[in-house]
């Protein structure tokens, strides 16, 4: 296997094998977060979806993770500090202008899932062709539970009735859940996951790379001429609105959110949180 050398990246990986390009996120020590950064690794993700798009030695695009997780969501300590109504729906359009680049790479592009997968993760593997996902993974958007936004990108990929429970509740479910309501497409042994994946992308880098685009951009315009687009249109006007209201959310104890994240990080986040619920509504 060979690494790119160029563009340098910071976050992730990139590497290129038998037809699959294969992005890598590589920040094990944080839970792979999703960061909106100038110089995050969401814009070495684009770079690297763009450069695999440009090689016409690559048919399809592998994203992963190192480490345990395969990511905590959206970097909630690291992402630029915003102020203002504008400032929230700027960063829901950055977050869009990222969806869109995953949805519209000129090679298909398959998320390969393992432990959790929480939030903005969540988001960015429904743009995703296909996820296969490990049968230990855990996914959710646990963001619900602090007053965010995060469920408008789900829509397509999941039923409303299931993005709606997720957001209303927080609560995680399991890879088979997952699979069950339509977000992966299918769940392997945790010790296949990485096999797997590699297969498929390696199967699908050999079809006639024409009507891999072709096909792929097919069923994209079918989805948004259902109305996709539009959704995605209204969805970031309102998500923006959400999360700016999320800042005088509070928890049960009274105090507001952001307050805990400052004082205390995630490990104060997971302790209010603990006070809303601790055991799972559903029986997976």
């Amino acid at each position: 296997m060979s690494t790119e050398a160029t563009p340098p990246f910071r976050h992730i990986l990139y590497q290129c094998d038998a037809g699959v390009a294969r992005i890598t996120l590589n920040q094990p020590e944080r839970r792979n977060p999703l960061s909106a950064a100038p110089d995050g690794n969401r814009s070495e993700i684009i770079t690297a979806l763009r450069q695999a798009g440009e090689d016409n030695a690559i048919g399809c695009i592998l994203i992963d993770a190192a480490g345990p997780t395969f990511s905590a969501g959206g970097d909630l300590q690291g992402n630029p500090r915003r102020d203002t109504v504008l400032d929230d729906y700027l960063f829901m359009q950055q977050a869009e202008a990222f969806h869109a680049s995953l949805r519209d790479a000129a090679k298909p592009v398959i998320a390969s899932v393992h432990g959790f997968c929480l939030g903005a993760a969540m988001d960015m593997i429904a743009q995703c062709d296909i996820t296969i996902a490990a049968a230990g993974a855990r996914f959710g958007l646990v963001e619900g539970r602090m007053g965010l936004a995060g469920a408008a990108a789900l829509i397509g990929r999941i039923d409303p009735h299931w993005a709606k429970y997720l957001i209303f509740t927080g609560e995680m479910i399991s890879a088979r859940r997952a699979r069950r309501i339509g977000l992966v497409l299918e769940v392997v042994p945790d010790d296949a996951l990485a096999a797997r994946s590699t297969d498929l992308a390696q199967r699908i880098a050999r079809m006639p790379r024409e009507a891999l685009l072709l096909n792929k951009a097919t069923i994209n315009r079918v989805q948004d001429a259902a109305g996709a687009a539009s959704g995605r249109l209204v969805g970031l006007a309102t998500e923006a609105i959400t999360t700016r209201m999320a800042a005088s959310a509070r928890a049960p104890d009274g105090r507001m959110f952001r307050d805990i994240i400052r004082a205390d990080g995630m490990r104060g986040v997971r302790q209010a949180q603990e006070q809303q619920y601790s055991l799972p509504w559903l029986d997976d």
